[in-house]
């Protein structure tokens, strides 16, 4: 588990995506907000600290799996008591993960046969029921031939039907790879039935086997990239053609970097070595002098030390702000944390989760307005300052035609997001900055509308 440019005044530019909504209860079942919480970390995080309100399930990691299918916590016992009381009054559910990427050995010889298949399964009902937990987290990384790929399937089958019997209710998730080097061995065809979604890994592209300083998590793939790692994009693009639906796609979110001995992105190691610093010690590291870079193909953040020789890929608020973003768009199942503690400031903050829940309440914000609003309605764009993507939502009372364009500070016409007839109700445009050759300043954006006109400040901080 652990481990551009466009012409200015274009017509309409491509790489400006509309988002379509639909009522918000559909859009609210889609945006789960998964977060492992590291039982071995759990002093770093207690119970009464954990941000229930920003989450819709916890994943407690891990439950250790052993050969005769019984399980084990090592970490202060599991199953923590206080954390589920405490999810469950905030309206969170809480699953028991099994294996990680350090632990899943055992699930070959723990599901070798019906007998202790089914030893296992009666394990995890007597937990669930003993604890008062919602369901199961299977992360085997990761079965590694035909025969386990079917003992994998017959667990996961024979678990659902098991559970129907006993509590309907109950979850299973599996925590599964971006690609086909780990993911190639799973039957996602006669898993789906019984798996309510998939936690994709979409992290860990580059690390210390790349041999090259890249992006952990990159939302998109680099023509630059030399090893062409994958990316999140891609990471769907996979998924859905193996028979995934996004509606069962949650898409992993790291919330560790990894530093490298490098002389900047996509160059040669100097050592092979490497760390992951968390989100406090990445900025503890832009604090004390290193430079913070942007790559806008990857839509990626990483930072070099003075003297050019250690390179940081992480996660910052606005990479988290376009993965959200690309969740809603694409219709995925939402977003995973791994892991709850590692972007948890001395103040007690923690900003990119903040964000994640942040960003997914304003974006599915625009379906709770009634689709017979009483007023056309501008509003400001979020986020604002923004340093390359940016969402402007509006709203109309009957069928209109509407334009919607953004200007710099002299009024010259720098793109036409929207010219076009539409129906009544909330609606949204994409603003990507990328697209155009701009500076950094203050532009603007108006929205006209059957004879209604308004006109807002937006900021690019690039």
């Amino acid at each position: 588990m652990f481990q551009k440019t466009a012409p200015r005044g274009a017509i309409l530019a491509v790489l400006v995506s509309l988002f379509f909504f639909f009522p918000i209860s559909l859009i609210l079942a889609q945006q789960k907000t998964v977060g492992y919480y590291a039982a071995w970390k759990s002093g770093n995080l207690p119970f009464d600290k954990v941000e229930y309100a920003h989450l819709s399930h916890i994943n407690i990691a891990f439950a250790y799996l052993f050969t005769n299918a019984s399980l084990g916590f090592l970490e202060g016992g599991i199953p923590f008591p206080q954390l589920v009381s405490s999810a469950h009054a905030a309206g969170t559910k809480v699953l028991i993960s099994i294996g990680g990427a350090g632990n899943s050995n055992n699930f070959v010889d723990a599901t070798s046969t019906a007998v202790l298949r089914g030893a296992l399964i009666d394990n995890l009902v007597n937990f669930l029921q003993s604890n008062h937990y919602d369901g199961v987290d299977i992360d085997w990384e990761t079965p590694a031939n035909s025969t386990q790929t079917a003992q994998a399937t017959a667990l996961i089958q024979e678990m659902r039907g098991r559970f129907n019997q006993v509590n309907p209710s109950w979850l299973i998730t599996m925590a599964v790879p971006p690609t086909d080097y780990g993911g190639q061995h799973f039957d996602y065809p006669n898993l789906l039935p019984s798996v309510d979604w998939f936690n994709v890994m979409c992290y860990d592209f580059y690390g210390s086997w790349s041999g090259y300083a890249g992006h952990d998590a990159p939302l998109y793939q680099s023509p630059a990239d030399p090893a062409r790692a994958g990316s999140d994009s891609g990471a769907v693009t996979y998924m859905v053609s193996r028979g995934v639906p996004k509606a069962k796609f949650v898409l992993g979110v790291p919330f560790y970097g990894v530093q490298f001995y490098a002389p900047g992105l996509y160059q040669r190691v100097t050592n092979p070595a490497t760390s992951n610093p968390v989100y406090s010690d990445v900025l503890s590291a832009l604090a004390s002098g290193w430079v913070y870079h942007w790559d806008d193909v990857a839509k990626a953040a990483y930072l070099m030390n003075a003297d050019s020789t250690q390179f940081i890929t992480f996660e910052d608020t606005s990479s988290v702000k376009l993965k959200v973003a690309f969740s809603v768009r694409q219709r995925l199942a939402g977003v995973m944390i791994w892991e709850l503690s590692q972007d948890l400031l001395s103040n007690g903050s923690q900003p990119l989760l903040e964000t994640i829940d942040n960003i997914q309440r304003e974006l599915t914000s625009v379906a709770s307005q009634s689709l017979a609003v009483s007023q056309f309605q501008l509003f400001d764009n979020y986020p604002n300052p923004f340093n390359s993507e940016t969402i402007i939502r509006f709203s109309v009372p009957n069928p209109s035609h509407v334009s919607l364009t953004v200007f710099d500070i002299l009024g010259r016409e720098v793109a036409i997001l929207l010219d076009e007839d539409r129906a009544a109700g909330g609606g949204v445009a994409h603003f990507d900055a990328s697209a155009f050759r701009l500076a950094s300043g203050v532009y603007f954006y108006r929205f006209d509308a059957d004879g209604f006109s308004e006109t807002r400040k937006l900021v690019l901080v690039r």
